[in-house]
């Protein structure tokens, strides 16, 4: 799960296991909560996930900001949106795959 947050100006990927969230950690840094970046109230973002097995890239706005690395799952599985309760979100162009 991917979350570009305007309240709190942040980007972090997450994995959701027995419905208990935990933020994933950044290749080459231990810990931590994603990466700061800015993310503008009332603007469409592209968010974009690349994955490749056990490797995941996160991007935003077209620039890539990090990797991460996580064997929880290893089925083909669904995908989702997600949004809180103290923000407006709409979501257009939602596509999948596996990169190649």
């Amino acid at each position: 799960m991917v979350r570009a947050n305007a309240l709190e100006d942040n980007f972090v990927l997450y994995k959701t296991v027995d419905g208990i969230r935990s933020a994933l950690d950044i290749v080459g840094r231990k810990g931590g909560y994603g990466v700061a970046v800015p993310v503008p109230a009332n603007t469409w973002h592209s968010l974009r996930i690349e994955f490749k097995a056990a490797r995941f890239g996160a991007s935003f706005n077209g620039k890539q900001l990090f990797e991460v690395e996580d064997s929880t799952f290893t089925d083909a599985g669904m995908v989702g949106l997600w949004t809180k309760a103290d923000s407006v979100t709409l979501f257009d162009q939602v596509t999948y795959g596996e990169t190649k």
